[in-house]
């Protein structure tokens, strides 16, 4: 697969295992709560990653509440998307184990909105050890990342858009729908092109968004969490211990506290706030540098 800059995609080591092993590492070196977690993680055996045939696809997280653990699953095909995966799952699943002694069961897992900040806050938090996975091709890997998350957000906007204009045009028919994916294309995504592939040209690329048939409105808490997690890189390049603190904190409340009240835990401004986004954009335009 090539990416932004015309080049094949950094590759990390093929073999599960070899990732296992490069993720203890760099979550006991991340913190000691980190390393205790991924330590009962492999111990116990809580997890599924490798593609083999008859399993389902994709990558989730879900828990085993009656015995206080979580469980990650995940289809590595040799692609970053291998550690990307590995890195948003396990952001999810050390939040969930953080928040194992909540009073209620609805308290383990945050509200939607919420609980995406955990994943896309641990794969910003996790890039100082980019090297174990990906070698002299780490920085790339940073920098490619950085452009995906920022690129997501307006993606993020139309996908939330268009759900609501389906939802209000219940019987607009399918033409109505793809002239309406090509109108937020144009407002969100005026870089698109789709070259000589007519039907996503047509409009119809929206279907490839499961989350639209499957998970009504879910979309946009991700461009919520994204506005965060990447407040949460930014302070870490600022001061990395006190952004791993903060984000401490808002793993052990779970659903108590709301999306906001999260949000103020952590340190982190408000997404709904004007301007949130500019001082952030800018930092990392000037990360991403020639790839810009």
């Amino acid at each position: 697969m090539r990416l932004i800059d015309g080049r094949p995609a950094p590759k990390p080591a093929r073999e599960a295992e070899a990732i296992v092993q490069s993720t203890a590492r760099m979550y006991n070196e991340l913190s000691a709560q980190t390393g205790e977690f991924f330590g009962m993680m492999r111990e116990r055996g809580l997890f599924d990653l490798v593609t083999k045939e008859g399993k389902a696809g994709g990558g989730y997280c879900t828990n085993f509440p009656d015995f206080g653990v979580p469980f990650v699953f995940s289809n590595f095909n040799g692609t970053k998307n291998d550690v990307e995966v590995m890195t948003h799952e396990c952001g999810h699943a050390f939040q969930c184990w953080s928040s194992r002694n909540q009073p209620l069961l609805e308290y383990l897992w945050p509200t939607y909105e919420a609980c995406e900040i955990h994943s896309m806050g641990m794969e910003f938090l996790t890039y100082p050890w980019m090297e174990l996975y990906f070698g002299g091709a780490a920085e790339r890997f940073r920098r490619l990342h950085m452009i995906e998350s920022v690129m997501f957000l307006p993606y993020g906007c139309a996908v939330d858009e268009f759900q609501h204009f389906v939802y209000a045009e219940p019987d607009c028919g399918p033409a109505a729908r793809k002239l309406e994916w090509r109108a937020l294309e144009r407002k969100y995504l005026p870089w698109v092109n789709y070259g000589d592939l007519e039907f996503p040209a047509s409009g119809a690329f929206w279907q490839v968004q499961r989350h639209i048939y499957n998970s009504p409105f879910y979309y946009i808490d991700y461009v919520l969490a994204e506005t965060c997690a990447l407040q949460i890189w930014k302070k870490s390049r600022e001061d990395r211990k006190q952004a791993v603190r903060d984000y401490m904190a808002i793993c052990t409340p779970g659903g108590s506290q709301s999306f906001l009240q999260l949000v103020r835990t952590g340190g982190l401004r408000n997404p709904f706030e004007t301007g949130v986004l500019s001082g952030i954009v800018t930092e990392a335009e000037d990360y991403v540098g020639e790839f810009v």
